[in-house]
């Protein structure tokens, strides 16, 4: 009896050292890449994630209004002996130690806070703002929410006119800061959305069915980050009704401000899944004049901003024809040509099938 007991006993220890062997090695293997694990010559963001080293080289550019040449030697990433990498790293450690000492390690100093798109920051404050610059009064009685919603609504053409839109086809041209286009279509049905950009014989496609959001370079899977595939549910979503609580079910006013000399309302939107962004209304409108959103990094937020103009009438509801994508360091237009609505759409058109 007691031999039976010591092989259970053991038995079970042996079980038991298997199943932690098998979650440590689980651990390990869904373990963070480092910038430090992936990258050479890392000094200062050896812990950061390796995937947000994009968006921090982007952030630190578009802060100081250069390029990757500023402080990189060519394409030679890893080499060092441009000075201004140098202090870019002791930049980052009294960034760093300004966050830690005074706002508990949270990202509330980055290099857009001093240098404002400048490669050096000023220490004088800006004394040439005109009064049509600065923000605007704020109103005493503030609108509300369902207000602000029925108007955008209203603007667009009415409920009711939005309810007989089932799908569009949009003909447009994707428009690269040097002035260069590619041709761009993009179908809409419902809250999917699929858009094709076409590179010459490179043809890139991204797209969201309804569950799921996916790119692709010809046939070519493309893998997306959360945030990416965030973006592109947003835009499927976005302009297929006025509804904008389904999307934001949190949402309350912010301030009167002004984009392009024009009063409009800040609307603090979170999405269901507790992500936030503002909502930008024209206060004389009503239309939705800008988007942003943005994805935490270790030296703040890096902006996702979409801007709306140009809304012309497509079956007695308005479209932005004009719709301008911003991140630091990357710019591109929509100008959209042609849009057929209630068009037939198969709803395989949307999936991540060979023929798409």
């Amino acid at each position: 009896m007691k031999q039976k007991l010591k092989i259970l006993v053991v038995f079970a220890i042996l079980i038991f050292a298997v199943l932690i062997f098998s979650q440590s090695r689980q651990q390990a293997q869904t373990q963070i890449e480092t910038a430090g694990q992936k990258f050479k010559n890392i000094k200062v963001l050896n812990e950061m994630p390796a995937d947000q080293m994009g968006k921090v080289m982007n952030l630190m550019a578009a802060s100081l209004g250069v390029n990757c040449s500023f402080c990189h030697i060519g394409n030679n990433f890893e080499k060092d002996g441009n000075e201004h990498k140098d202090i870019a790293r002791e930049m980052l450690k009294m960034t760093f130690a300004l966050n830690k000492t005074y706002f508990e390690g949270r990202p509330e100093v980055s290099c857009a806070t001093c240098h404002n798109g400048l490669a050096h920051p000023q220490s004088a404050p800006n004394l040439n703002l005109t009064k049509a610059e600065m923000r605007p009064k704020q109103p005493t009685t503030k609108p509300t929410i369902d207000q602000i919603l029925d108007k955008y609504a209203l603007a667009l053409g009415g409920k009711t006119n939005l309810e007989k839109i089932t799908s569009r086809y949009i003909k447009a041209n994707r428009v690269e800061p040097d002035g260069t286009t590619e041709p761009e279509e993009v179908w809409q049905k419902s809250n999917k959305i699929l858009i094709a950009t076409k590179y010459g014989d490179y043809l890139v496609t991204e797209a969201f069915d309804g569950t799921t959001a996916w790119k692709r370079g010809n046939a070519d899977e493309i893998k997306l980050k959360p945030d990416e595939e965030e973006q592109i549910r947003r835009e499927a979503g976005l302009f297929a009704s006025a509804n904008l609580t389904a999307i934001y079910p949190k949402m309350e006013f912010g301030i009167v401000d002004k984009i392009d000399g024009r009063e409009v309302y800040q609307i603090r939107a979170t999405t269901a899944g507790n992500l936030r962004e503002r909502l930008y209304f024209d206060v004389n409108s009503g239309l939705l004049v800008r988007r942003i959103a943005s994805t935490p990094t270790i030296l703040g937020n890096f902006p996702y901003q979409v801007d709306y103009h140009d809304y012309k009438n497509f079956g007695g509801v308005k479209l932005p024809t004009t719709v301008r994508f911003a991140l630091p360091n990357i710019v591109w237009t929509r100008k959209i040509l042609e849009v057929k609505i209630n068009t037939l759409v198969d709803d395989a058109k949307f999936k991540p099938t060979k023929e798409n």
